[in-house]
């Protein structure tokens, strides 16, 4: 059986640690009842209970300091009969300390449980849903390959790659437009490989990377990629652009699917959009030739929250955390694609 199976089941919660749990047990019951992201602020304020949420383990902290101290007191002399006692005071000590320390693992679970519910609640991201736009919904793994498919910037990975998260959304312009989003993570796996001494091909290690876009649906523009990376793209984007704006050359790498099309796109005004949006920002930007999608991947995480609390203890910083946190990155693509497409 294991450790953690043993300790479980002979576990001593104390009385001090029921409020927190019980906390705990009410903040879950929060998450999933809440239907807007206010949902969640409205039902922690007022609390009207003990608002500790960290758990009290001084005590058994004390008792496995002790404990190790009266087992070491056996080295000194082992024949000793009270050093014997010692030790054994010692181990129980140790052990009673081991079977009522509360670990802070179920603090942090419902802390990133209500995270994620007012993520999703204040994005409007309706997370591992197809985008409304879609008449007839696909299989989510067919769904992911469709996508995949669209760009060639989606065939990294020498062993394998896939979607671990994505949401839908809509993003409303200044011109009050609607656009359907799919917000989404890509990770990717690369497979190092060497020769042995005997020039055996062999397996040195894995590298997983993480990449984070959006694809933004029922776009007028068609055939264009743009990347800040020195690479080139697939047949669906062969032909290269040049700007006659010397820094956007040197920053950014324009391809087009067809050239005639391509030069009536790149107007000066297009251009110095294009320039804007990758001021200070890395990734490509890709329009599809034939399917009125646009997609971007870049490498910053769209999902990383910003707050301003740093050690949650208590209900109060706990609503405090979720009232003020952002996704700024997040935010910040948005408002820039919504600029640029108007």
């Amino acid at each position: 059986m294991p450790l953690d199976t043993v300790r479980q089941s002979i576990h001593i919660r104390r009385k001090k640690n029921e409020r927190v749990f019980s906390n705990i047990t009410r903040l879950w019951e929060i998450g999933r009842k809440a239907q807007s992201h206010q949902d969640i602020l409205d039902a922690l304020h007022p609390w009207n209970a003990p608002i500790v949420l960290k758990f009290e383990n001084v005590l058994p902290l004390f008792l496995a300091a002790t404990g190790v101290f009266f087992i070491l007191i056996l080295w000194v002399n082992p024949a000793n009969i009270w050093t014997q006692v010692s030790c054994f005071c010692g181990l129980m000590m140790v052990f009673w300390a081991y079977i009522s320390y509360e670990d802070k693992a179920p603090i942090h679970e419902v802390i990133q449980f209500l995270e994620q519910q007012s993520m999703a609640k204040k994005y409007q991201l309706a997370s591992h849903q197809q985008p409304q736009h879609i008449s007839i919904p696909l299989q989510p793994v067919l769904f992911i390959a469709h996508l995949k498919r669209l760009f060639p910037v989606f065939n990294q990975g020498s062993i394998s790659n896939h979607f671990p998260y994505y949401a839908s959304t809509i993003w409303t312009d200044e011109n009050e437009q609607q656009h359907q989003v799919m917000v989404f993570q890509y990770h990717y796996v690369n497979e190092v490989r060497v020769r042995d001494k005997n020039g055996n091909d062999v397996k040195v290690k894995e590298i997983h990377k993480d990449l984070w876009g959006v694809f933004i649906f029922d776009i007028a523009i068609q055939g264009l990629a743009v990347t800040t990376g020195n690479k080139t793209f697939a047949h669906s984007y062969r032909f290269p652009w040049h700007t006659s704006d010397i820094q956007t050359n040197q920053k950014l790498n324009i391809f087009g699917s067809d050239e005639m099309q391509t030069a009536k796109l790149l107007t000066p005004a297009f251009v110095l959009k294009l320039a804007d949006f990758f001021e200070q920002r890395q990734g490509d930007l890709m329009f599809h030739p034939t399917r009125s999608t646009l997609c971007f991947l870049g490498p910053l995480n769209l999902f990383k929250i910003s707050t301003q609390a740093k050690n949650i203890q208590d209900i109060s910083t706990l609503r405090g955390h979720l009232r003020t946190f952002k996704l700024p990155y997040l935010e910040r693509l948005q408002d820039d694609l919504t600029h640029f497409l108007k």
